[in-house]
């Protein structure tokens, strides 16, 4: 067993009490410490007491939806979504509130182990960066740049920031002034006469903009 596993902590949210009890036996079986909740508000008591690692969460909770529930814990707690619905608008929902993965029930033991270390090891790349950025002005308002102008949350804005600094091979600080950058040329073209030149950075500034869309 893992020392390191001993130390983490994972909060699995569903109402299936089997579902639930097998889920608790795999991960207590691989030595992860495991809190169990069978509803949405339980769940999130949970999380705000202990701040597990990581959540696996049922999209189909009696009180709360899964995405609902998923809103209220990020960014602070990273998340696997869990469900039955392999639809084409479940998974978007899914992808749109930052899950770090999505388990379609019946789970393969061996398949979600390995989805629950990814994650893990994501989310905690996700929360060392976040610490390591949370004190830099020009990252926070270029989060808030994007948050406006994409209309997405602040989880998403730091994942669309983080992947696009990394496609680019750029600092992510150097990216946030760029996007800092971009935020005061439109502004300052935004209103005035319309001319030629304004068009070609209004349009060049929502071309730059827009690269930090979700893609995935």
């Amino acid at each position: 067993m893992s020392v390191e596993k001993t130390r983490l902590r994972i909060l699995v949210i569903d109402d299936c009490d089997l579902t639930r009890q097998l889920l608790t036996a795999v991960l207590t079986g691989e030595g992860y410490q495991v809190t169990a909740a069978h509803d949405g508000m339980t769940g999130l008591t949970a999380a705000r007491r202990q701040s597990p690692d990581l959540a696996i969460v049922d999209l189909h909770l009696p009180d709360l939806s899964g995405i609902e529930l998923a809103g209220l814990l990020q960014p602070e707690v990273p998340f696997l979504a869990l469900t039955i619905d392999r639809s084409p608008e479940a998974i978007q929902a899914c992808i749109e509130k930052g899950a770090l993965g999505y388990l379609v029930k019946p789970l393969d033991a061996e398949g979600f182990l390995r989805q629950v270390q990814v994650a893990l090891e994501r989310g905690r790349e996700q929360r060392n960066l976040r610490r390591a950025l949370q004190n830099n002005q020009e990252v926070n308002q270029a989060l808030g740049v994007l948050m406006g102008f994409l209309h997405i949350s602040e989880q998403q804005a730091f994942e669309a920031l983080v992947a696009r600094a990394s496609i680019g091979n750029v600092k992510a600080v150097a990216l946030a002034g760029d996007i800092l950058a971009a935020c005061r040329t439109f502004s300052n073209n935004v209103g005035n006469r319309v001319d030629a030149h304004a068009r070609k950075n209004i349009r060049e500034t929502r071309a730059f903009l827009n690269q930090f869309r979700c893609r995935r």
